[in-house]
C-alpha cells in the first residue's frame, strides 16, 4: 500500500472520519516538524483502514499500540474515545480512555482530561454514581473546571436532584457564566412544584422568592405564583402575576394556565373584557390560538370560542384556524367568512406542477426521456396522486 503524505492523507480521510482525521493531521503537523511530503506512520494508516472497514476492535488494538510507539499521541486516543462515545460504542470508549489513564507517564493535566472523558462515558451509559464520583475527584483538584461543573450539574438534573444542581450552577455563575441565572431560576421552579405536589405551599413560596431573586420576571415563577394565589381564591393576586406573563414578548408560559386564567377573569367583573382582549392579542401562533379556543369552549362555552376564531379569520384568513372553527362548530361559517376564505384560497401560493424522476426524485417543468440527474432512461413521470 502506498503511504500518503500528511496533507493528502488527512484530506482523503476527512470526508469519512472527519473529526478523528482532522485531529490526526493537526497532531502530525505539530509533532513531526517535517515537510508536507513526510509520511504518516504506518500504524495510523492501518488503524484508519480498520475504522473505515468497521473493524472497531482491531482499530482499538492498533491505536493503543500507536500510543506505545508514539507516547505524545494522547490527543489522538482521546479523540478516538470521543468518536466511539458519540456513536454509542461506550465499552470501546471506556476501554480507550481507561487505558490512557493507566499510563504511568501521563502528565497531570492530561490525566484530568482523561478523567473528564471517562466521567462523560459513564454519564452517557447511565451509570450516574460512577460518573459523579469521578467528576468530584476531578473537581477536587480543579475546582474551576467549568466543563466538569457543567457535566456534574447535568448529572444531578438527570437524577432530579435540583438543589444539588443549583449549588453547582451557582459555582458556574461565580466563574462569570451569567447565563446560569436563568437556569437556576428554572431549577427553583422545579423545587417549588415539588413542594406544591407535597402540599407545602410555604416552602413553595420560598423557592419562588429565590427564583425571582435570580430573574425577577422569570415566567415559571410568575406562573406558579399565580397558581398559588388561584388556589387561595386570591383572584386579584393571580391576575397580577399572570398579567405580567402577557407583558413578556412571545412567552408561552401563559398557555399552561389558560383555563384558570379565564376563571379568574370571570371573577373580575368590569376588568374582564380588557384582560381578555390582551390575552387574545397575546395568543397569535397556531398552537396558542388552538389552546385558547379550547379553553374558551370549556370555561365560557361554544359561542365564546367561535366568536374568538371568527374575529381572527375576518382579520387574517387562515386555513388552520378555519379548520379549527369547523371542528368546533360545523354550523359556524357565514357568507362573509366563506367569501374571505375563498379569497384566501385563490391567493394561496401553490407549488408549480412538475415532472419528476421516479428513480432519483429530480424535478423539472420540462419532460425528459432520460433523467438529467441520474441519467436513467424512461423514468420521468407527471403522475401525482392528489
Amino acid at each position: 500500500m502506498t503511504i500518503l503524505g500528511v496533507d493528502s492523507a488527512v484530506v482523503l480521510v476527512l470526508g469519512i472520519v472527519s473529526g478523528f482525521a482532522a485531529l490526526l493531521g493537526f497532531w502530525l503537523g505539530r509533532t513531526q516538524k517535517a515537510p508536507a511530503g513526510k509520511a504518516i506512520p504506518q500504524v495510523y494508516i492501518q488503524g484508519l483502514n480498520y475504522l473505515l472497514s468497521e473493524r472497531q476492535d482491531e482499530a482499538v488494538e492498533v491505536f493503543l499500540e500507536a500510543l506505545r510507539q508514539h507516547p505524545e499521541s494522547v490527543d489522538i486516543l482521546l479523540a478516538l474515545g470521543r468518536q466511539f462515545r458519540r456513536r454509542g460504542e461506550l465499552e470501546r470508549a471506556l476501554r480507550v480512555h481507561q487505558y490512557l489513564l493507566e499510563q504511568p507517564t501521563l502528565a497531570e493535566e492530561l490525566r484530568q482530561s482523561v478523567l473528564f472523558e471517562i466521567a462523560r462515558d459513564y454519564l452517557k451509559a447511565g451509570i450516574l454514581d460512577r460518573a459523579e464520583s469521578i467528576l468530584k475527584e476531578l473537581l477536587e483538584s480543579q475546582p474551576a473546571h467549568t466543563e466538569g461543573l457543567a457535566t456534574l450539574a447535568e448529572l444531578y438534573e438527570l437524577g432530579s436532584e435540583w438543589a444539588s444542581s443549583i449549588a453547582i450552577r451557582k459555582r458556574l455563575l461565580q466563574s462569570g457564566m451569567s447565563e446560569q441565572q436563568k437556569v437556576i431560576a428554572l431549577l427553583y421552579g422545579e423545587l417549588a412544584e415539588e413542594a406544591l405536589r407535597s402540599g407545602d405551599q410555604s416552602q413553595a413560596q420560598k423557592y419562588l422568592n429565590a427564583a425571582r431573586r435570580e430573574v425577577p420576571d422569570n415566567p415559571r415563577a410568575l406562573m406558579i405564583a399565580g397558581r398559588l394565589a388561584f388556589d387561595k381564591k386570591d383572584w386579584q393576586g393571580a391576575l397580577k402575576y399572570w398579567d405580567k406573563l402577557l407583558a413578556l414578548p412571545a412567552d408561552s408560559a401563559i398557555l399552561l394556565v389558560l383555563e384558570p386564567f379565564l376563571q379568574v377573569l370571570q371573577h373580575m367583573g368590569g376588568q374582564q373584557q380588557d384582560h381578555l382582549q390582551r390575552l387574545q392579542d397575546h395568543c397569535r401562533s397556531p398552537l396558542a390560538i388552538k389552546r385558547l379556543a379550547e379553553a374558551l369552549q370549556k370555561i365560557e362555552g361554544q359561542a365564546a370560542a367561535s366568536s374568538f376564531l371568527r374575529n381572527i379569520l375576518i382579520k387574517k384568513p387562515d386555513l388552520r384556524v378555519f379548520q379549527l372553527l369547523l371542528s368546533m362548530d360545523p354550523n359556524a361559517p357565514e357568507t362573509e367568512l366563506i367569501e374571505k376564505m375563498a379569497l384566501a384560497v385563490r391567493q394561496w401560493q401553490l407549488e408549480p406542477e412538475l415532472f419528476h424522476c421516479q428513480s432519483c426524485g429530480y424535478q423539472s417543468t420540462q419532460y425528459y426521456w432520460r433523467c438529467p440527474s441520474c441519467r436513467q432512461w424512461g423514468v420521468f413521470s407527471g403522475e401525482e396522486k392528489l
